[in-house]
């Protein structure tokens, strides 16, 4: 690390992701800080979902094997790690990596603790002063849901990890900082640069590009080729892939690599591939901190596994920022089974059309039912064609899968209970999966809006291992 560059990795792209390529670029001194991002709004409810159980979780769990496996190795040889793995309970988690810590004999680590995204304990005053929390996919107040409330996080900004890191920071636990700004907020630390206030041009398109890096490096693999269309049939290693690492200059402008010892490959196919995903408007990329346009962007190959990046454009900061509220819409159940060659595709029409007779007269309410065909449909729902009815007759086999929304266990267990008797009943050569009247799990969904920045005020806590 020197005061015109710095070289930051991407360490996980989700919560679960495997830390084998974090542990080698650690190991090789590879970057001088790690990016873990675990958070989505899948994520939020699977930890709610811990936390319902057990007030002490609600933090992404994969960080205790981290903290035994890569953190100590990065510790070692002077790497700092960002992430967001502090989930719905930032400060548990800290405690928990700082125990895990000192049973290895690690001390001296400062831990960071984000906090202030929780706005859970804020929603009824929020409306209270007039605010209707709009839904943003259909327009609805918030007062017109009747189901129950679980949890309210709001997208942070960058401005806290660069705080975190001023304060001398090895490791950061945040909460809901959007993806992109853990990298924004290393980059804001280390150059210095201008977040807040008067900004001129150049201080936007500063900030945009430490966004555009972020989003490069956030979903892991992903940028060194893998779920790779663009580098398909992708002839290269994948099962010791290695994970983008990005050499940031003081400009915004950024070369990306990987490790030579690992596989993967990092090309202009793999960071623009990477560079569309999941951001809607590519003229108006929203994020706390600026509003990205990548509409002008040089993507150039200047070496085997080196990628310059540059010209990426910043536009002011949006006036509000987005809250996802979780709500607690009851109960899914679903159920797989298969049927065997012959006549494969008309067996599991006939079981379906049996399903439906069977679960019409029960004395329960079944809310929503869906029906899909594992092999023809079950990706694409009713967007997918049928294929030739003589391809379909001589299909091996085809998997059905059913699920219901319902609002209370009692209907789970009931509307799979009545077509168990279909395994003797029913078209044959049918094969079930084990587990009927046990796949009962809470469905949580999700109700996105805005808010104004005056409710948000974060917190930055320094512990000491």
């Amino acid at each position: 690390m020197t005061k015109y560059s710095i070289k930051i990795a991407g360490a996980q792209g989700f919560y679960g992701d495997s830390p084998r390529a974090a542990i080698q670029i650690a190991k090789e001194k590879g970057a001088d800080y790690l990016v873990i991002d675990s958070l989505a709004e899948l994520t939020l409810s699977i930890l709610q979902k811990d936390k319902l159980t057990d007030e002490k979780l609600g933090y992404a769990r994969d960080i205790e094997l981290m903290a035994s496996t890569l953190f100590p190795i990065a510790f070692k040889n002077g790497i700092k790690i960002v992430t967001n793995s502090g989930g719905l309970n930032p400060e548990v988690a800290a405690k928990k990596v700082a125990a895990l810590l000192e049973k290895q004999g690690i001390k001296g680590i400062k831990i960071a603790v984000i906090t202030g995204d929780n706005l859970l304990p804020q929603l009824g005053e929020m409306q209270q002063a007039g605010l209707v929390l709009e839904n943003m996919d259909n327009c609805l107040p918030l007062s017109s849901s009747s189901f129950e409330i679980t949890h309210a996080n709001v997208y942070t900004g960058a401005h806290t990890i660069a705080e975190a890191l001023d304060k001398g920071a090895d490791l950061i636990l945040a909460g809901r900082v959007a993806d992109p700004c853990l990298t924004l907020g290393i980059l804001i630390h280390h150059f210095k640069w201008k977040l807040e206030g008067n900004l001129e041009q150049h201080d936007l398109d500063k900030l945009a590009s430490g966004i555009a890096v972020g989003h490069l490096l956030e979903c892991g693999g992903q940028a060194s080729g893998g779920n790779s269309y663009a580098e398909w049939p992708m002839d290269y290693s994948i099962s010791n892939l290695g994970y983008p690492i990005a050499e940031v200059f003081e400009d915004g402008s950024a070369i990306f690599s990987k490790l030579e010892s690992q596989g993967g490959k990092v090309s202009r196919n793999t960071i623009r591939e990477q560079l569309i995903y999941e951001i809607h408007d590519p003229a108006n990329y929203i994020t706390p901190d600026v509003i990205v346009d990548f509409t002008a962007v040089k993507i150039e190959e200047i070496a085997a596994n080196k990628v310059r990046f540059s010209s990426i454009k910043g536009k002011p900061r949006p006036d509000k920022l987005k809250l996802s509220i979780g709500l607690m819409e009851g109960y899914m159940s679903d159920q797989f089974m298969f049927f065997s060659w012959p006549y494969a595709f008309e067996k599991a029409n006939r079981f379906i059309e049996t399903v439906k007779e069977i679960w019409a007269k029960l004395p329960v309410k079944i809310e929503r039912a869906e029906f899909s065909l594992i092999g023809i449909n079950g990706i694409h729902g009713s967007a997918a064609p049928l294929p030739a009815k003589e391809v379909l007759d001589e299909m091996n086999e085809i998997g059905v899968r059913l699920v219901i929304k319902h609002n209370d266990l009692r209907t789970g267990k009931m509307a799979m209970q009545s077509i168990i008797c279909l395994g003797l009943n029913g078209p044959p050569g049918l094969i079930g999966i084990p587990g009927w009247g046990k796949t009962d799990r809470l469905m949580l969904s999700l109700w996105p809006t805005l808010i104004p920045r005056e409710w948000v005020k974060e917190k930055v806590e320094i512990i000491e291992s």
